[in-house]
């Protein structure tokens, strides 16, 4: 079972409905502000609301990761008693599909949030809706009507983030026959938003000396702060190839330095050698930001190619960051080719014009499907909030549909110059 689409409405920059199909490779496009993150953090979100015992039907933070003051901050321009729509869909193959629809409502006076729409639809059983008709917001558990088919009836509902407590299917086994089809439903959806990462735009700084871990990670973190351990327990406990895979990698697209463990009694340091003269490294604490920023992502990337164990979905912010243009292709390379595992999405916010251009190009050269991949141009539209415009990528590398001023800026600065010699001639 995988997440294949999100839905939200009135959320954060966007007002109008929207939807975001997932594929493998999910790129995400546009201009500061204009609400990439907002949808790139959308999973993560969903997992703590749709997995979690969470305390509200929307945490505010997850893992770190702040999405905003209070409630209000998640409502389209703040509105003191708006409400905000959020949705999953889930598919395992041609087999079976899932859909959950949740409205959540904002209570001014309380400044507490309450879901007043659910919906649950699975393949082979009917649609459940449940809708709040009380007037109490504080009651809980509170009044909902339950619709399961053309069958109604008024029931009491206390939600666990934005899911129903189990209770509920005590309620469906009296109405029908579907209560253990809508009991396994939920189950599959909080075990598929259980496996979501995320590393943001601003990775751990690295440190002169590391200890040894005490176990054997799997994952760089949410801010890679764990990537030298990963290293370590490679170098210590398996046979380096994840090591040796990193040290390639930085030597062929980074400088030509390979990276490597030197080894300090019970500690140790990530260093870079020179390749004529091994003896001479230099600390990762001491090279440009650009190579250490980028080591979580190889890092993660290259445990998964040697163990074959995917982190399920990871959202990735800008994973370009501070890296020089030229490296840009080849780091869209990395996830171009982690896309092509099994059970493996990415969804990438990124403001790399080579990053995307690479993806093309793989396209064009028939090494990855177009089909692995959507492209999405996030529009900050002047009035009514910002827009997703999907980019069709054709089997030629082309693009169905370029949106006006997408990437256009060196363009524009040719003829601005062009247009100053020009006049000064």
């Amino acid at each position: 079972m995988e997440l294949v689409e999100l839905r939200f409405e009135n959320y954060k920059a966007f007002h109008r409905p929207a939807t975001l199909e997932l594929r493998p490779l999910t790129l995400l496009i546009g201009r500061n502000s204009a609400g990439k993150s907002a949808v790139a953090r959308l999973p993560l979100l969903l997992s703590r609301a749709l997995s979690g015992p969470a305390k509200s039907p929307v945490e505010l933070e997850v893992d770190s990761v702040d999405f905003g003051a209070s409630f209000l901050d998640l409502i389209h321009n703040r509105t003191p008693h708006g409400a905000i729509g959020l949705g999953a869909t889930f598919e395992d193959g041609a087999r079976s599909r899932i859909e959950v629809w949740t409205k959540i409502q904002h209570v001014s006076e309380y400044m507490m949030q309450l879901v007043s729409a659910f919906e649950l639809r699975m393949t082979g059983a009917p649609p459940l809706k449940l809708t709040w008709i009380g007037t109490n917001p504080l009651e809980d558990p509170a009044p909902y009507r339950l619709q399961v088919d053309d069958a109604t009836r008024e029931v009491k509902v206390a939600f666990r983030g934005l899911l129903p407590h189990p209770e509920i299917f005590g309620h469906l086994a009296r109405m029908t026959q579907a209560a253990m089809v809508f009991s396994e439903c939920t189950f599959l959806v909080s075990t598929v938003l259980a496996r979501v990462g995320y590393l943001g735009p601003f990775r751990e700084a690295p440190q002169r000396l590391y200890r040894f871990p005490g176990g054997n990670p799997e994952s760089v973190g949410r801010r890679g702060s764990d990537a030298p351990a990963l290293l370590a327990a490679d170098y210590l406990r398996r046979r380096g190839d994840v090591l040796q895979r990193v040290s390639d990698w930085y030597q062929q697209r980074l400088g030509g330095w390979p990276l490597s463990i030197a080894r300090q009694g019970d500690s140790f340091s990530i260093v870079l050698r020179n390749p004529m003269n091994p003896a001479v490294e230099v600390n990762l604490a001491d090279v440009g930001t650009g190579l250490s920023q980028v080591l979580p992502l190889v890092v993660q990337r290259q445990f998964e190619v040697v163990t074959g164990k995917t982190g399920g979905i990871e959202i990735v912010e800008q994973p370009e960051l501070h890296l020089h243009p030229g490296a840009h292709g080849d780091l869209a390379d990395l996830y171009i080719e982690a896309a092509k595992q099994q059970g493996a999405r990415f969804v990438i916010e990124t403001h790399s014009e080579n990053f995307v251009l690479r993806v093309r190009r793989r396209i064009a050269e028939k090494t990855l499907d177009p089909d692995r991949v959507s492209l999405y141009w996030v529009d900050d539209a002047p009035q009514g909030g910002s827009e997703l415009k999907r980019i069709e990528i054709l089997p030629t590398g082309d693009v169905s549909d370029w949106p006006r001023g997408v990437f256009s800026e060196d363009f524009e600065e040719a003829k601005a110059i062009r247009a100053a010699q020009r006049a000064h001639a």
